[in-house]
């Protein structure tokens, strides 16, 4: 995914301007039926409803106190106290999720170091190459499963090598395919993971899409992270953009946790000056947003709202995933999310073709992927036939 996919919407929102059947699959961002941009009026009037003082002033490098606090208990949910109890946890704010992914390379890693991800992914690569950093890479899928033996053994390959390693998962809601780890697949990765005790390990969980999660309790994986033992030092990634749909406001957070107190305290101390060198400061409007719906009473109206969205999203991937089973277009394992991929030939061609019949879409290595977030449910109908024949598969 080297490609530049906020170039790819543009490109359809300009030819949107120019003709009627313009389908812009191609960015994360969800849209409601009517084409209203994050689906949540509640979100929108609670940033105009932000005094000045809780907007204009600069925030706390690491968000404050509130703000970590908060952050902490949205992510880990009903499972907080128990993972306090066990563990120790810290928080710095950051500009998205993709601040704490490039936050995390930064502090963790040194130039040549490989880091280790799967090989259907998001664009890790861009941030790698900022850090001067190599990719690593194991096997994403086996049929339609997590394949834990490439997983084991690429990164015993790479321990050999190296004795710090960065290693990504990407879940609930895999970016791009839409594939989410059962427990039984995650308590293979701990497993795993614990078995390098000769090597630092970093695990960052990429958390991005841990709101529009499927699974009927989408916080129980949190559960299975006191497992880990002492050499892994675990950095949850967290994207309040993607569960605000608030995308350009860029809040987010880096949660450390580890047995090891130390580790946690160095953690907290490099992240915010990492911050501070870099982009200063999260934007205090988004800080506060958080905060805000961290309140009980707006929390409830806020989850309904996210409710919502949940639905339609699964409609439309339910709808996409069923219609493309019939007529024979392939996809990678899909179980709930944002996006898919439809499996082709060749994506750099394939994505230009469709580009040339006003579809919009992402290529990457071994098809195309479609954000079905910012689809309506009409729009999703017949899709794949159209994509079917238009590539020809």
């Amino acid at each position: 995914m080297s490609v530049d996919i906020l170039k790819i919407s543009k490109d359809a929102i300009a030819a949107s301007k120019i003709y009627d059947d313009v389908i812009n699959a191609s960015i994360g961002m969800f849209y409601d039926e009517d084409k209203s941009i994050g689906g949540m009026p509640i979100v929108s009037q609670a940033i105009r409803l932000l005094p000045d003082e809780k907007i204009l002033p600069y925030p706390a490098v690491d968000g404050g106190i509130e703000f970590k606090n908060n952050v902490i208990s949205w992510v880990l949910g009903q499972y907080e106290k128990s993972i306090r109890e066990q563990m120790f946890i810290n928080a710095c704010a950051t500009p998205g999720g993709s601040g704490a992914i490039a936050s995390t390379f930064a502090i963790y890693s040194k130039p040549g170091d490989s880091i280790f991800v799967s090989d259907i992914r998001w664009q890790y690569e861009r941030f790698a190459d900022r850090a001067k950093l190599n990719v690593f890479e194991h096997k994403l899928f086996k049929g339609d499963n997590f394949d834990l033996d490439s997983f084991k053994k690429r990164l015993s390959e790479l321990c050999e090598i190296q004795k710090q390693v960065i290693v990504i998962i990407n879940d609930p809601c895999h970016n791009p395919t839409g594939f989410t780890l059962s427990e039984t697949e995650f308590q293979e990765i701990i497993n795993t993971l614990n078995l390098f005790v000769n090597n630092d390990i970093i695990f960052l969980y990429d958390l991005a899409y841990l709101d529009f999660s499927h699974e009927k309790d989408n916080r129980k994986k949190m559960t299975y992270l006191p497992q880990l033992k002492k050499h892994v030092m675990i950095i949850l990634s967290f994207s309040g953009s993607k569960t605000f749909g608030a995308y350009g406001l860029r809040l987010g957070a880096a949660i450390g946790l580890s047995h090891d107190e130390e580790k946690v305290n160095q953690f907290h101390k490099k992240c915010v000056n990492e911050a501070r060198g870099s982009w200063s400061a999260t934007p205090t409007v988004s800080i506060e947003l958080l905060n805000h719906f961290s309140k009980k009473e707006n929390k409830n109206a806020f989850l309904k709202g996210l409710d919502h969205i949940n639905t339609l999203v699964q409609q439309r991937s339910s709808s996409f995933i069923e219609q493309a089973k019939e007529i024979g277009l392939k996809t990678h394992p899909f179980r709930s999310g944002f996006y898919t991929v439809v499996l082709t030939p060749d994506p750099d061609k394939d994505y230009l073709k469709l580009a040339e019949h006003h579809l919009y879409a992402v290529p990457m290595s071994g098809g195309i992927r479609l954000a079905l977030c910012s689809l309506s449910k009409q729009e999703i109908i017949g899709l794949p036939q159209k994509i079917k024949s238009i590539l020809k598969l």
